[in-house]
């Protein structure tokens, strides 16, 4: 049976040859490589596929059709609804409600529980 410093040593050499293989086949395709220029595209193209992506989105057209839920499954995912209401909110995520400027308009406070 080889000792723990043998297999260590084999170990050793076993990965610095690798490195050098992966290194030399690296070595000489990574330089080779030659710039190509981007195609040109018309200014008219220019995010085209992006707008309609967005266009589909908002459209709702190619939606799937809306899911029933079992009662089962619904009457326990309302009372959970429900019952996030019981829970204050900690002070630690702040409220958006009593800061200035933050973009409500009226500034106006809900009233406290």
């Amino acid at each position: 049976m080889k000792s723990k410093k043998t297999i260590r040593r084999l170990r050793t050499i076993a990965a610095n040859l690798l490195t050098v293989i992966c290194s030399a086949g690296v070595t000489g395709s990574a330089y080779a490589q030659d710039v190509v220029p981007a195609p040109a595209v018309p200014p008219g193209e220019v995010g085209h596929a992006t707008k309609t992506w967005l266009e589909l989105q908002r459209s709702n057209t190619a939606a799937a059709p809306a899911q029933p839920m079992l009662g089962e499954e619904a009457g326990l995912a309302y009372r959970r609804y429900m019952e996030s209401f019981k829970s204050k909110i900690p002070d630690l995520y702040g409220s958006a409600v009593n800061q200035q400027g933050s973009g409500g308009g009226s500034g106006g406070q809900l009233p406290s529980n």
